[in-house]
């Protein structure tokens, strides 16, 4: 009987607006509602999971699996003024290993945005960001330096923008900073006299300054031709690193097209190039791109795919970037009012000049969420990542993960 309730079910009035996906879509039944203070919304939510990973290590041989446990939370107060805007976010994010407590780790954010509204087109707006994450030891960075622990990482970020419009013609201009600091993983001593300790990353720690401008012209409703253009400054905290102190600037043309309602398609394509200090760095350079693709063929479901190639930092001592280039493909589907079905799959693609050396990553995952009530989801996931192929001296392997979560909101 499901699947023709399914095929019978429709969305209420004002949850089809033309744009709006099956994943993003307002649900007026289960939806959250928040609590309302003073002219401010504020959201909260927390996580309580289980899960298992049959592969901690990412490792082709002696592969070792274990159980682990992931606790969330994430809070936020929103103005809900009529002009102007005013916001603080956070959220943290745990996960502990039963029996391999040296895998453990904890990711958080706090974030605080205000924005000035000039007039209706023009408006200026700050963000301010502290953030924790860290890098998986499956990560080629980390395999290829023996690096056997996750590494954590933070940051700390200031962004201004301003945007404005003059009929047709849509300008935004863009300034960023990010301070990356590592923290070191104990691995033991160094293997010679002078040379840094395994797992010594804070030696990595590095600036970046960015600034974009962006415009776009309208064709008509929903249809845009767009240039961006980016300058990224990048310094490194360590006077013996210094030579890795690069500049990268690159150049975009593209559009943004709503065909018809159903199909919507936003990418852009161009040219970037990076310089380094030391005279015995390989610049980069080569084309780039990104873009995002939507598709929805019924009210109840969505595809779409993502696609992007940037260049990154690499923390090995051999390697001082990679280019990176992803894509994803992905399908939600409402199959009930309260059920939505998730399906994805993605490759992730890393080239490194010196040494030369490639990799590319495939990843399939599988999601169910069921939205109990307001306050209760329970959401249950499989993925499934494969190294598809690498240089000789990577290891190729596979990884699968179960993950089993409950979450509580206001």
């Amino acid at each position: 009987m499901l699947p023709a309730l399914a095929a019978a079910q429709g969305v209420p009035r004002g949850e089809a607006a033309r744009g709006v996906t099956v994943a993003d879509r307002a649900r007026e039944d289960f939806d959250p509602l928040g609590v309302r203070l003073d002219g401010f919304r504020v959201d909260a939510a927390a996580e309580l999971g289980l899960g298992y990973d049959d592969n901690l290590f990412g490792t082709r041989r002696n592969r070792e699996g274990d159980f682990f446990a992931t606790l969330g939370a994430e809070a936020s107060a929103r103005s809900d003024w009529t002009t102007h805007a005013l916001g603080l976010t956070g959220r943290v994010e745990q996960r502990r290993y039963i029996d391999n407590g040296r895998q453990d780790w904890t990711d958080y954010a706090i974030g605080a945005f205000g924005r000035y509204d000039i007039t209706p087109d023009t408006n200026v707006q700050l963000i301010l960001n502290r953030v924790q994450e860290h890098l998986e030891v499956d990560s080629v960075d980390l395999q290829q330096g023996n690096i056997t622990r996750p590494v954590p990482y933070t940051y700390n970020e200031a962004q201004l923008q301003g945007q404005t419009r003059f009929n047709r013609l849509g300008v935004l201009l863009l300034g960023n900073w990010r301070g990356y600091s590592f923290d070191d993983v104990d691995l033991g001593p160094a293997t010679a006299p002078g040379a840094p300790r395994p797992g010594e990353i804070s030696r990595f720690d590095f600036d970046s300054a960015s600034a974009a401008l962006g415009l776009s012209y309208e064709l008509s409703p929903g249809r845009n031709v767009t240039l961006i253009t980016r300058y990224q400054d990048i310094t490194y905290d360590n006077t013996a690193q210094r030579a890795r102190d690069s500049q990268t600037w690159e150049v975009l043309a593209g559009f943004t097209y709503d065909f018809d309602g159903i199909w919507a398609f936003r990418g852009a394509i161009g040219y970037r190039e990076r310089d380094y200090e030391g005279a015995g760095l390989p610049n980069l350079s080569g084309p780039a791109f990104e873009g995002e693709v939507t598709y929805q063929p019924t009210q109840l479901t969505t595809l779409s795919a993502g696609f992007r190639r940037t260049i990154e930092e690499s923390i090995r001592n051999d390697a001082v970037a990679y280019t990176r280039t992803r894509g994803q493909v992905r399908v939600d589907h409402e199959y009930l009012r309260n059920v939505i079905l998730s399906a994805e799959v993605g490759a992730n693609r890393r080239e490194y000049e010196e040494p030369d050396e490639q990799s590319t990553d495939g990843y399939a995952l599988l999601q169910a969420r069921w939205l109990i009530n307001r306050n209760l989801a329970l959401v249950g996931s499989y993925q499934h990542t494969r190294r598809l192929d690498s240089s000789a001296g990577i290891d190729e392997y596979d990884r699968n993960l179960v993950l089993l979560r409950l979450r509580i909101a206001l």
